[in-house]
């Protein structure tokens, strides 16, 4: 009994070791495995529990706690292969190693950081990122840098005079792969433009589209415009779903918008995201917005979990691909480009069926767009 007693004291418990941040993200059931992964790892996170679930749930929550050796740094990679703010110095490297003429720089705040990031934009530094603010129609329209700058120079729309930039043969290269024409400013081929959902990646615009100049809403207003957007997709998760979005800006407001969820991928989630996607392209770039969301996800994806993806190359905690990649990113982009234009946009989370008058009649926009 005693000897039995005895042996039961000596059992030891399950050991389940969560790293979330490492050279391989994972959950690891001992030590040994857990060490190679976090040891040499520049601010490595990583906890252990008794309980698979426990660590699971460490591994799939969005937040990453602050290294133990002091408080977060964050990098700034101002001209780079993809140029944001940073995390880990690892990743710093990935962006600056064979790059020509790389810049980086460490902060010890996020702010400071995207202001590094940001005065490449402002002043026009080379690099290989695009400003590509999305359209109307849900395809993604390219704009470079210094014609954001532009359009901080006066509050008045902007009208084409009909002309169009020169243009340089590609011959038989492929989209994105021969030399640059000779118009081509920041490392950037006018000519091409970002496809949709299951077509090519990049192609060629059209003679037309080359002719055409992308008119920015802007207008003379003071004070801050709020905006309503809401999604809803009728059997969410289930196949044959459809889903809408809707976008209220007042009552009768000619602004006021609502359609179908472009794609195959009809979900509630993406049918909010995209609601806010067209929020911020109708509303004037240089005019300081508050845009109302009812969804929890959206308003975290766009204020707060974005920062860790964009510093861990868009994967999740656990190591995966970030969902719904396609429609944050460029959200991010068009927001970045009216912070260029002085214009701040907030992100707002509002309860949902509570009462509100706009969210409810974003509701119903949604709904009429399912």
């Amino acid at each position: 009994s005693s000897a039995s007693s005895g042996s039961k004291r000596k059992r030891t418990s399950p050991a389940f070791y969560a790293v979330k941040v490492g050279f391989t993200p994972g959950i690891y059931q001992s030590w040994d495995d857990a060490k190679q992964q976090t040891s040499g790892f520049k601010n490595p996170v990583f906890k252990k529990f008794t309980m698979l679930t426990e660590a699971e749930d460490f591994m799939e929550s969005e937040s990453v706690s602050a290294p133990k050796s002091g408080k977060t740094k964050y990098y700034g990679v101002q001209v780079g292969h993809t140029p944001g703010v940073y995390l880990n110095w690892p990743a710093v490297l990935e962006q600056v190693t064979g790059f020509k003429g790389a810049k980086q720089k460490r902060f010890d705040t996020w702010e400071e950081a995207q202001a590094f990031v940001s005065e490449a934009q402002q002043g026009g530094a080379s690099s290989h990122t695009t400003s590509t603010p999305i359209s109307l129609n849900g395809r993604l329209d390219s704009a470079t840098p210094s014609e954001v700058e532009s359009r901080k120079s006066t509050k008045k729309q902007k009208q084409n005079d009909g002309s169009a930039l020169p243009t340089a043969t590609n011959g038989d290269f492929e989209p994105g792969t021969g030399p640059l024409p000779l118009d081509a400013e920041d490392g950037f081929d006018r000519r091409i433009k970002h496809g949709w959902p299951g077509g090519p990646e990049i192609e060629y615009k059209t003679q037309e589209e080359l002719n055409l100049q992308k008119l920015q809403p802007t207008g003379d207003f003071e004070g801050v415009l709020d905006v309503y957007t809401d999604g809803a997709s009728k059997g969410n998760g289930q196949l044959g779903a459809y889903a809408g979005f809707g976008i209220w800006f007042g009552p009768n407001d000619p602004r006021n918008n609502h359609g179908p969820l472009p794609g195959e991928r009809q979900t509630n989630q993406r049918a909010e995201l995209t609601a806010i996607a067209r929020a911020v392209d109708i509303v004037p770039i240089d005019r300081e917005a508050r845009i109302y969301t009812d969804s929890h996800y959206s308003m975290k994806c766009l204020t707060e979990w974005f920062q860790s993806w964009e510093a861990k190359g868009w994967k999740n905690a656990a190591g995966r691909p970030v969902e719904n990649r396609d429609l944050i990113e460029p959200i991010l982009t068009r927001i970045r480009e009216r912070e260029m234009a002085n214009a701040k946009t907030q992100i707002v989370w509002v309860k949902a069926h509570n009462g509100n008058t706009g969210n409810e009649a974003a509701d119903r926009l949604a709904n009429e767009g399912a």
